[in-house]
């Protein structure tokens, strides 16, 4: 048996998997001042922001809007420093972390209260990876954890939002672990899920683990629900969007780093 992620993804706004190309066509023209372009590029990360805030604690959609406005502003002030897509998503993540929380508007249910306690990174992931749909490489490329290290990183926040206890658990079983969660993430091939499901029938904290854990998903696909933004506020705040980004200042880097974000993006300017 297979998972998919499919149940968390609306199709509210556009997928960025679906116009990879375009967007980095249109960043390669935001860096030469051309606000149409930064915000047709930008509105593919305007649900990745939404959700982020929404766990953030801006739960009502003008406050959100407000926070996604600000941060969007500060990446085009930035512009000229971003040529790939992994770039925007690095600097987009990079603004997120800079970010401190708000009190929460609606009351904390259990779930919702785990969530709240998920620091920046593992919220980032959250909603890159289970309501974004985004792939490990991407992942990698926006936190910089370590590619060896993403599905440590997922499985450690899946513990973290069910409150499931990892230390119980020996070694062997932690690599097992490991590997239960490439099967839900839906990372590997139908003999490999196979061996794995007879792995784990010996092991009852690992079944209660993989049970817990597609529980918890309806409890996110609801909190999906409540995040979504009207295609009608979304048309006005492009619309808003790109008309202030004519007032905003653009800063350009200097040769030297221009030269090194060409072969990595390293270079990342302080905001």
């Amino acid at each position: 048996m297979t998972f998919r992620k499919d149940l968390l993804i609306s199709p509210s706004l556009p997928k960025l998997d679906l116009c990879r190309n375009k967007v980095r066509s249109l960043l390669k023209k935001s860096g030469e001042h051309n606000p149409c372009a930064f915000t047709q590029a930008a509105a593919c990360y305007i649900e990745l922001s939404s959700e982020y805030f929404y766990l953030l604690g801006f739960t009502s959609v003008d406050s959100r809007l407000e926070q996604i406005r600000a941060t969007f502003l500060r990446c085009w002030q930035y512009a000229p420093y971003i040529r790939r897509v992994s770039d925007f998503e690095r600097f987009l993540q990079i603004q997120l972390e800079r970010l401190p929380a708000s009190p929460s508007e609606e009351p904390s249910e259990e779930s919702r209260s785990r969530m709240n306690d998920l620091d920046h990174t593992q919220r980032f992931l959250l909603v890159a990876r289970n309501y974004q749909n985004w792939s490990y490489r991407a992942l990698h490329l926006a936190t910089r954890i370590k590619k060896s290290e993403i599905a440590h990183a997922l499985t450690k926040l899946k513990c973290a939002l069910i409150g499931f206890e990892a230390d119980r658990l020996t070694d062997s079983e932690w690599e097992l672990l490991l590997q239960v969660n490439d099967l839900i993430e839906g990372e590997l091939k139908t003999r490999e899920v196979r061996a794995i499901e007879k792995a784990i029938a010996k092991h009852p904290l690992l079944l209660k683990f993989k049970a817990d854990w597609l529980q918890f998903r309806c409890d996110l696909a609801e909190i999906k629900d409540q995040m979504l933004i009207e295609s009608e506020k979304v048309a006005q705040f492009k619309e808003s969007l790109a008309g202030a980004l004519n007032s905003v200042p653009i800063k350009q880097p200097r040769l030297r780093d221009a030269l090194i974000n060409q072969i990595s993006f390293t270079r990342i300017p302080r905001a």
